[in-house]
């Protein structure tokens, strides 16, 4: 008997390595593995809980309709804090030790940068939802996808549509000194400079600042038509406070995260009638978009914001993808490498932003709204339909 039981235990504890002991489901090694990279905490930790919610909201609903070729979808969270340094840790513990088959995130440019030069040498896709900075994309890493507007596209969209349908002649541009902010500052003002336009000033601070009152100043005795705000939701509602409070009257102008809940929240009505590019608003009529503004809304009681939405999306596309390349099988790498060329083989892909398309370099060709906040919610003023 002490045989039979010890032949026994042999046997189960080797089936325990192959199908799990007892007839259970297909090892947790033949799960799909997706790792996120994004500011859980800090100063954005808001936007970055959003993506969090829209990943993992999108990886219930998949596995829930029976995973990706018969393998269920794993999310692995990983914190960068918007730091380059802690984003480059985060990716390293996600590809050399939860060995994941691909990384969504992360919601800082400078982060991206930094930490996609990991994924790239471990031969692990890639797909940035919210980082916009130009360089991500014209690298020439042939693991990194993006499904976001890039910033010249964002910004270039909203200063054609400003000079093209209101008389401002003279602007003003305050900005994070950031690989971000800049690459706003940057394209703006070439944009309006061309139009034959004026650009009065270019003011930069650094983030995590909280007095902006010099450069407002400055920029208020200039007396532009419009002023642009090219930073993040936490000192973009603090600048507009401030701006109010030294008599600004300029129009005020502001990109992706200053379109939030939030930033409404701690803007307090100093946001009245401000201008923003938004890459995704409840109002749209796509009904893929309305389906996950239902689900999210049930599973967190609360409205997704674009952050939420381009993640969500995210993981639909990487499901997509992985579908196409065909089950998960012993060589990982090879089907990393089958999984990375399916993104690239994508075409109109249906999702809550609109359909994806990658480029050869790995950017998806995305359109922004532009909208307008009144009385806390927002407007939409292009596109009229």
């Amino acid at each position: 008997m002490k045989r039979i039981l010890a032949v026994l235990l042999v046997a189960c504890a080797f089936a325990a390595t192959m199908v799990g002991c007892g007839g259970g489901q297909s090892s947790a090694k033949q799960d799909i593995k997706i790792g996120f990279i994004g500011p859980l905490t800090g100063t954005n930790a808001k936007p970055g809980a959003s993506m969090r919610q829209g990943m993992q909201l999108a990886i219930d609903e998949i596995n829930a309709a029976g995973g990706i070729n018969g393998h269920k979808l794993v999310g692995i969270y990983e914190d960068d804090e918007t730091n380059a340094t802690k984003g480059v840790a985060a990716a390293e513990k996600l590809v050399n030790k939860d060995d994941v088959d691909l990384v969504i995130g992360s919601y800082s440019s400078a982060s991206v940068m930094a930490h996609m030069k990991v994924t790239e040498k471990a031969g692990v896709p890639q797909i940035v939802p919210v980082a916009v900075g130009i360089a991500i994309t014209e690298s020439g890493n042939q693991w990194i996808f993006r499904n976001c507007a890039t910033n010249p596209m964002q910004v270039n969209q909203l200063a054609d549509f400003i000079t093209a349908n209101y008389p401002f002649k003279r602007f003003a541009v305050i900005h994070e000194n950031t690989d971000y902010g800049k690459g706003i500052a940057e394209v703006f003002v070439k944009n309006v400079k061309d139009k034959g336009l004026e650009i009065l000033a270019t003011e930069a601070y650094n983030p995590g600042e909280t007095d902006f009152y010099a450069q407002l100043t400055k920029i208020k005795n200039l007396k532009p038509d419009a002023l642009l705000i090219g930073g993040n939701l936490t000192e973009g509602s603090q600048i507009t406070r401030q701006a109010r409070e030294v008599g600004i009257q300029a129009q005020l102008l502001g990109l992706g995260g200053l379109s939030t809940p939030e930033f409404d929240k701690l803007a307090n009505g100093s946001n009245e009638d401000m201008i923003v590019t938004s890459y995704f608003e409840s109002e749209t009529a796509n009904p893929l978009a309305k389906k996950f503004i239902e689900a999210y809304m049930k599973k967190y009681n609360a409205d997704p914001d674009m952050f939420a939405a381009a993640t969500y999306e995210a993981v639909y596309i990487a499901a997509e993808a992985m579908k196409n390349a065909g089950p998960k099988g012993s060589d990982k790498a090879a089907w990393r490498t089958k999984v990375r060329d399916a993104l690239r083989a994508l075409k109109d892909l249906p999702g809550v932003q609109g359909p994806t398309t990658f480029d050869q370099k790995g950017q998806a060709k995305k359109d922004v709204y532009i909208v307008q906040w009144k009385n806390h919610k927002k407007v939409i003023l292009f596109p009229k339909n």
